[in-house]
């Protein structure tokens, strides 16, 4: 699972930011980041620019070469030219900007992390790690949910798997696994139930 750092304040954004569909964790001071990094490995840092940039310079001064987006209000060249001295790529908040950062870190993903499995299903491609189904050339964005119930379906693709197992292994109810597998069958995946068995992927 991809996990992105995110350092931001507002929490009109914060609200936005939370759609990501990736291993969030949100920090809310420079104390918190270094906390972080310390403690544990991220994929990608997404730091508001006012609040983030002294952070981030003091990571890159120990080395720290994690690819970083900033985002900011202020896209004025004086701005983007201080940003891009430590960051790999910057945006102005805008309604559209978080589709934009999306698009921008699948592209990362793809190019430097080399993420590359995809599953086909009929008419249906499957990107395990980025969450995203391509049916009929649009993208369908999955919770995680989702996801990992898609992964399990596939690792274990024509075998049946014991309802006990799925109710364990992601601590949800009945209630909540038929409303995602009914999402699931409404994309075009055969998972059919059979009693005392459980369910399997065709």
């Amino acid at each position: 699972m991809i996990k992105i750092l995110i350092f931001e304040l507002d929490e009109y954004w914060l609200g936005h930011l939370r759609t990501l569909p990736y291993e969030l964790t949100f920090v809310r001071s420079e104390d918190e980041v270094y906390e972080q990094t310390y403690n544990g490995n991220f994929d990608f840092y997404l730091f508001d620019f006012d609040v983030g940039f002294n952070a981030l310079q003091s990571l890159r001064d120990y080395k720290d070469e994690t690819i970083s987006i900033f985002i900011s209000y202020d896209e004025s060249f004086k701005a983007q030219k201080k940003a891009y001295t430590i960051c790999d790529d910057f945006f102005k908040k805008s309604v559209t900007y978080i589709e934009e950062i999306r698009i921008k870190i699948d592209y990362y993903i793809a190019k430097y992390m080399q993420v590359q499995e995809v599953i086909k299903y009929n008419d249906i491609y499957f990107h395990t790690q980025l969450h995203h189904l391509y049916k009929n050339g649009k993208k369908i964005t999955l919770t995680n949910l989702e996801n990992e119930l898609l992964i399990m379906f596939f690792k274990n693709r024509g075998k049946y798997i014991p309802k006990d197992v799925i109710y364990d292994r992601f601590n949800i109810t009945d209630g909540t696994l038929r409303v995602k597998l009914s999402n699931l069958r409404k994309l075009g995946f055969d998972i059919q139930n059979k009693r005392d068995l459980g369910y399997i992927l065709q």
